[in-house]
Order: structure tokens, then C-alpha cells, then sequence
């Protein structure tokens, strides 16, 4: 009896047997659509928070002003030299009455552009002239050439043209004497009767293509004398300017409405210039200058910020 228990007792421990685990497998599931239209809002307000911050940062470049710029002061933007601000003509303010005769001194250069250069001449005068104005120069003649650029009440003074290099850009001028008869008041910073505008006598439009020119001709010279990372400094400055001015333009004239009205510029190394060719000009300049910029190494498209672009009008 009792190996008859015995016996069944293995035998049902024997027949016993652990049932299989049972594996489960969880498919992964995605953020829900409440989550995913979160997320999108959330990148759409970062992507328009940096927007309205990129345009604020336009809106006040745009907006800034040099309310007096000092001319000899150095351009405070010294990347790699320092572009010094036109100096103003020393006869500025003098009254005169009556026939006057203003001296000048002009200069062509290789392109044949003619620049008023007064400030390389300490000594120019205005005075009152006595008798007639002297008669133009003959046709067919190099002063009738130069007086006939210059327009009316322009006399060519100076016996022969002379060779002088701008300080500033160091581009090769010949230059002679140049006298304007007319009946003046007060000679204005320009060293004119109020005809044109210039940076002298705190014109921005004027100064934008002064400032090109000038960052152009030195990242020239220094792309010539191997020196790259000067080269993309200046190159980078005449690229910023030359985009920045149209945009300045369309903002002062739609939203400040104080534009020049005069539309004609006596600028500093190109000459006299109308509104239109002075911009045209600018942008020319300006692809020349991101040329020179990649080929010294500098980065394609040039980038530059809105303080960059507007530099040449907030003195910064």
C-alpha cells in the first residue's frame, strides 16, 4: 500500500509541466497628432521670433543717423585701414557777393573720368573777378575737352595737366587748375553754390560710393601683394555698402522722406553723377568687390550683416 501511494506520487510529479511563457511584442508608436502639431508650432514661432528679430536689427540700421559727422575723424569701421571722411571745403561759409571766380582743381583719370580733387590743393581761392569771365578754350583742344565735361562757367586755368597720385585710393590722376566764374553767396562744405551734394557736407548717398570705391581700390592692392585676409576685409566692406545702399535709398525715400532732391552728386573719386548712375555704379563696384573677396579666399555669397550694410550713413 504504501509503494502503491509511493508510485502514484512520482508519477504525477513526473506528468507535471511548466506551461511556455508567452512573449509580446509593442509596436512603437509615434507622438500623437496634438504632440506633433505642438511641435510644428513651437519651430514655426522660433522661426518667426528670428525673422522679426532679423528685421528690427534692418529696421535700425536703416533708421540710424551720423547727425555730424566730424571730417577729420577716421571712418571708425578701420577694417583693414581707416577710410577718413571727406574733409569740407575750407572756403565753407565764406559770403561773397558780386562776380566770383571759385578755383578747383580737376583731375582725369585713366578711364578719362573727371574728379574734383580741391582737397589735394591747400590753396584754392574764391574771390570776387573783375570784367568778363575769360572765353572758352578752342575746339579741338584738351582744356575745350575738359570744359565741355564740366559744363558751363568751367575755365580751364592751368597751363598743362600734371601727374598726382590720390592719397587715398592711389589711383593715377593728371590733374590742372580749373576755375568756376559765377555769381556766388556762400560756398557750401561741397566748395560749391548748393548745385550738388557731397559727403563733405554730410550727404550718405555721397559717401556710400566714396567708400566703395575706396575699400575696392585697396582690396586691389592687397589682393595683388598676397595679403588675403586684409584683401577680404576690405573687399567685404565694398560688398556690404554696395548692398546696403539701395536699401537705404528705398527706405529714405518711402519711409523718412528726407531724400536730396537735387539727384546730382559731386562724389569723391568718380566724379559728378546723377542719382541713377550713382547707384548703378555702386552695384558694379560692388560685384567687382565680391569677386576680389573670393578670390582672396573669402567665403561664396559674401555674407554680411545689416550694420555692415548700413555702416556708411551711422558712422559705425
Amino acid at each position: 500500500m504504501i509503494r502503491a501511494l509511493l508510485l502514484l506520487s512520482l508519477v504525477g510529479c513526473g506528468s507535471s509541466s511548466t506551461p511556455a511563457a508567452r512573449t509580446t511584442t509593442t509596436t512603437p508608436t509615434g507622438p500623437s497628432a496634438a504632440e506633433q502639431a505642438a511641435r510644428e508650432q513651437q519651430h514655426h514661432d522660433e522661426i518667426a521670433a528670428h525673422h522679426r528679430k532679423l528685421e528690427e536689427t534692418q529696421q535700425d540700421a536703416l533708421g540710424a543717423t551720423c547727425e555730424a559727422p566730424k571730417p577729420t575723424s577716421a571712418h571708425e569701421r578701420c577694417l583693414p585701414s581707416c577710410y577718413t571722411t571727406e574733409p569740407a571745403d575750407p572756403r565753407a561759409g565764406k559770403k561773397l557777393t558780386g562776380p566770383t571766380e571759385i578755383e578747383h582743381l580737376v583731375c582725369q583719370r585713366d578711364d578719362d573720368t573727371l574728379v574734383f580733387a580741391d582737397e589735394l590743393d591747400e590753396k584754392l581761392a574764391a574771390r570776387p573777378h573783375r570784367g568778363r569771365p575769360p572765353k572758352p578754350h578752342k575746339k579741338g583742344t584738351w582744356q575745350a575737352a575738359i570744359e565741355a565735361k564740366l559744363g558751363t562757367n568751367a575755365i580751364v586755368t592751368g597751363n598743362a595737366m600734371r601727374q598726382r597720385i590720390h592719397p587715398a585710393t592711389q589711383d593715377k590722376l593728371r590733374c590742372v587748375a580749373v576755375s568756376v566764374f559765377t555769381k556766388a553767396h556762400v560756398l557750401d562744405a561741397c566748395g560749391t553754390t548748393g548745385e550738388a551734394a557731397c559727403e563733405a557736407a554730410g550727404n550718405a548717398a555721397a559717401r556710400a560710393i566714396n567708400v566703395v570705391r575706396y575699400r575696392l581700390a585697396e582690396a586691389r592692392r592687397l589682393h595683388d601683394s598676397g595679403k588675403s585676409e586684409d584683401c577680404q576685409k576690405a573687399a567685404l566692406e565694398a560688398i556690404a555698402v554696395s548692398r546696403g545702399a539701395p536699401r537705404w535709398r528705398q527706405y529714405a525715400k518711402l519711409n523718412v522722406d528726407q531724400w536730396d532732391k537735387r539727384g546730382l552728386y559731386r562724389t569723391r573719386f568718380d566724379g559728378i553723377l546723377d542719382e541713377d548712375t550713382l547707384f548703378s555704379t555702386v552695384a558694379t563696384l560692388g560685384a567687382e568687390a565680391q569677386r576680389i573677396y573670393e578670390s582672396c579666399g573669402g567665403p561664396a555669397g559674401a555674407p554680411t550683416a545689416a550694420l555692415q550694410e548700413q555702416s556708411f550713413h551711422t558712422c559705425w
